[in-house]
């Protein structure tokens, strides 16, 4: 602790923020998380058609990086896949069997987890 004169410590204000409005904090706040970044940024300045295709290739990504996939990106990834069953597999049923539910209730969480990703 730092102290000044007469051996009081020294004491740092900070002033208030000034109050915003509710609606414009709650608008910043979902901008923050949601759109970090500029996520239209791509389409500014582009033709019609070209605003076209990058909207595809942002709902479907596979059309921008499927061109490019090969079997030994494909190998890659199956071992990937492999490697991380190889884990989850037991941790789920483990966790079934601590919850007192039979073993496939595990498997099933696994399925809705690899799914969603």
């Amino acid at each position: 602790m730092i102290m000044y004169g007469d051996n009081l410590p020294y004491v740092h204000k900070v002033g208030k923020p000034p109050k915003q409005d509710l609606l414009k904090e709650i608008k910043t706040a979902l901008k923050e998380t949601f759109l970090s970044d500029d996520p239209l940024k791509p389409f500014k300045d582009q033709p019609r058609k070209r605003k076209l295709v990058l909207g595809f290739q942002t709902l479907f990504p596979i059309l921008e990086w499927g061109r490019d996939y090969s079997l030994t990106k494909f190998k890659g990834d199956l071992i990937v896949g492999c490697t991380i069953a190889s884990l989850y597999i037991p941790q789920d049923i483990g966790y079934a069997k601590l919850a007192n539910l039979d073993p496939q209730y595990g498997l099933c969480k696994l399925y809705l987890v690899i799914e969603s990703y």
